[in-house]
């Protein structure tokens, strides 16, 4: 039996099924591993402590391939803990990012620990996601109600369940089950910061960083508010555009009014910590900007201007801005990304934004600047989508509830920034980010098959 510590070989391994376990402290990731494999002594019961870094292990029969990672909520090293799932992540392609919790009374309090990681994890094909309850021989509800609640609620059809007395052999083929093919999973770092929370709950830092949200809530209303007396539609396509780069000024702004306002230096043992309270802003102001990437996305074409349809392969949700109902592939972006209606829209009116009191908006149009279109690239890394083949027609038509806008990545050209590398100390933690998500292969654990 192997035993903590003892090396494994992953060498040879493509086409074996890669499964990565998150969750939080204490919700039996370890002790998973320990039924799954033949590994001993990891769970936090033991005389070890708790996770602190990755590791891979094999099945018992050595027909998966398991990872443990830390607890993503501790409360030390939230930094070092990420970075470490980050890794995992990394590896190699993965098969199911399987969301570890474990059983309560309440169903609801469950789900949310689901929807916690779900909505971190939204960046990625949500066919990749899984949630394994465990201790469900501590409650006495339904796993069929509790099935049916998470699709409802999460949009999640796939949840396994274990209990102290589940043999290893059934716990394993029901996850065997849920690997189809493996999604090569990329964290940098620039999504590792929309991905991971990792700022503390420091009430004077929140308090700076909750005005400057409200406060950016208060210029899309007034921008809502200007842009009306502006009837001309090609005004209204060109203000769109126009305001998506004025908004993203405000934000870098308000990364440096904060930074300013709470002597950040993005150095020391507070580094992580001051940067993941930044992204925690910009991630709640790319959810208000939503609305007009959807109107940009709508001003494309004057057909489908009210539908939105969810790819079938990775979830992903998408407008159609030209062509027809028939097959194309998810991702395939408009031949030009301005209207595709008019070629006079290749020229764009310029404007001017002026705040004035509590949110109030002026806008003036200053002139015009012509805009080459851009041809959609397959090689490009700004491009979204899986590339899997679909057919408009047959896909969910879904809608845009305001609940969505939490719920779905932004489809559309979203480069804003999660931290400025032109705030003071900001390039210097962005590059310790970059060596620290850089060193995946010499993290990782090598375990070798462990025997009966």
């Amino acid at each position: 039996m192997n035993r903590a510590g003892e090396s494994q070989d992953f060498t040879d391994t493509e086409g074996i099924p890669y499964i990565v376990l998150i969750g939080d402290v204490g919700t039996g990731k370890s002790t998973i591993i320990e039924k799954l494999t033949n590994e001993i002594g990891r769970s936090s019961d033991s005389d070890i402590s708790f996770t602190r870094t990755s590791e891979q292990f094999w099945t018992y029969d050595e027909s998966m391939i398991i990872s443990d990672t830390p607890g993503s909520n501790a409360v030390e090293d939230k930094l070092g803990h990420n970075i470490s799932i980050a890794h995992a992540l990394n590896w190699r392609p993965v098969w199911r990012i399987m969301i570890i919790v474990k059983a309560e009374t309440r169903m609801d309090n469950v789900l949310a620990g689901i929807r916690k990681y779900a909505e971190q994890l939204l960046e990625f094909p949500m066919d990749l996601m899984g949630a394994l309850v465990t201790h469900m021989d501590m409650v006495s509800w339904s796993e069929e109600k509790f099935k049916g609640l998470l699709d409802s609620e999460l949009g999640i059809d796939t949840v396994v369940f274990s209990r102290l007395d589940t043999p290893r052999e059934n716990l394993l083929e029901d996850l065997r089950q849920l690997c189809v093919d493996g999604v090569k999973i990329t964290i940098d770092d620039e999504n590792f910061l929309k991905v991971f929370k990792i700022n503390d709950n420091r009430l004077k830092i929140l308090r700076s960083t909750n005005r400057e949200v409200e406060n950016f809530k208060k210029i899309k209303a007034g921008f809502d508010e200007a842009r009306k007396l502006f009837n001309n539609s090609k005004d209204q396509v060109d203000l769109i555009f126009e305001y998506q780069a004025h908004m993203r000024q405000e934000i870098e702004a308000a990364q440096r009014r904060v930074a300013e306002e709470n002597d950040f230096t993005f150095s020391g043992d507070e580094a992580a910590n001051e940067a993941g309270h930044i992204a925690n802003m910009v991630n709640q102001m790319r959810v208000i900007l939503y609305d007009v990437r959807v109107e940009a996305a709508r001003y494309h074409s004057a057909h489908g201007v009210e539908q939105a349809r969810r790819c079938p392969h990775c979830n992903l949700i998408w407008t159609k801005v030209e062509g027809c109902d028939g097959a194309t592939t998810c991702g395939n972006r408009p031949t030009g990304i301005l209207d595709v209606r008019d070629p006079s829209y290749g020229v764009l009116g310029t404007f001017t934004f002026k705040q004035l009191s509590d949110g109030v908006c002026s806008i003036f149009k200053t002139g015009t600047r012509t805009v080459s279109n851009r041809a959609r690239d397959d090689g490009a890394s700004n491009f979204y989508g899986c590339g899997k083949s679909i057919t408009w027609s047959e896909m969910p038509v879904v809608e845009l509830p305001e609940e969505m806008r939490k719920a779905v990545p932004v489809t559309m050209d979203d480069n804003v920034r999660i931290l400025s590398d032109s705030i003071p100390g900001a390039e210097r933690f962005l590059y310790n980010l970059r060596k620290l998500l850089g060193g995946c292969a010499g993290v990782m654990s090598k375990k070798k098959p462990g025997k009966n």
